[in-house]
């Protein structure tokens, strides 16, 4: 599946542009959430990039195995970090950001990656997607369209962010695409 649009290059021209990025997965995080925060997290750390998630919660442990970690902070209304863009990554509207909004709505860039055809295009840039599975393939699209090469850390978060969204990949909306 080959995922370009004008505004997915714009996106990937701000992320390659702006130096500290702040990503924002929805409250309740789950896999997908987790995993293509993480993964991109770590992507953008290998261009030199300055990163920090916030998360609304503490993560489930049961993705205590998950690499990448350092990029986590759970959001306790204190913003510690400088950022020039915000990544709202599978949140289909600003009120699954929760108390996370006003540092979202505060920054001067922002950015909406998801696949939810309910997305209430909510960003100064959004790019959505209903046909991917999981916004871990639409993470995968954005780490490979920009060079990277995908290490074990990413596919890791990948592989969790994807096959959470599909069930271990027996939802219907696993794809040929999504493999």
């Amino acid at each position: 599946m080959v995922l370009y649009d004008i505004v997915l290059n714009d996106i990937i021209s701000i992320l390659k542009d702006k130096n500290k990025i702040l990503i924002l997965p929805h409250v309740s995080a789950d896999g997908d959430a987790i995993g293509s925060s993480i993964a991109l997290g770590l992507a953008l750390e290998k261009l030199g990039k300055r990163v920090k998630i916030y998360l609304e919660e503490k993560m489930p442990n049961k993705y205590d195995f998950l690499p990448g970690q350092h990029l986590i902070k759970v959001y306790d209304g204190k913003n510690d970090f400088t950022f020039e863009v915000v990544v709202a990554l599978d949140t289909g509207d600003e009120g699954r950001l929760g108390k996370r909004i006003d540092v979202f709505r505060k920054a001067g860039v922002t950015i909406n990656i998801d696949h939810h055809n309910t997305n209430s295009m909510f960003a100064g840039f959004n790019f959505v997607q209903p046909q991917c599975s999981a916004v871990g393939e639409i993470v995968y699209h954005i780490i490979k369209m920009m060079g990277l090469i995908i290490d074990a850390d990413v596919s890791i978060c990948l592989y969790v962010a994807i096959s959470t969204d599909t069930g271990g990949f027996r939802y219907s909306n696993t794809t040929p695409d999504t493999h």
